[in-house]
């Protein structure tokens, strides 16, 4: 039996509208499916941030009293 060399995980996300909208132009413009231009966003921002485990990320949609981004 032979072994798969690149196992993947199936995830599911929720994106709002816009981001959504935004990432399927950018798939229909570079002639390349959703999946992987979420596969490659995913894959630059480990490349970025994965060997920085300290990393405080702000949650979108943060917002303080005035609803200016926190």
């Amino acid at each position: 039996m032979s072994e798969r060399r690149n196992k993947t995980t199936r995830l599911t996300v929720s994106l709002d509208d816009g981001d959504y909208a935004a990432l399927t132009a950018i798939a229909e413009k570079s002639d390349v499916s959703l999946s992987w231009v979420i596969r490659q966003a995913i894959h630059r921002f480990v490349q970025e941030h994965g060997a920085h485990p300290e990393l405080s990320l702000r949650l979108a949609g943060s917002f303080g009293k005035d609803g200016q981004d926190t």
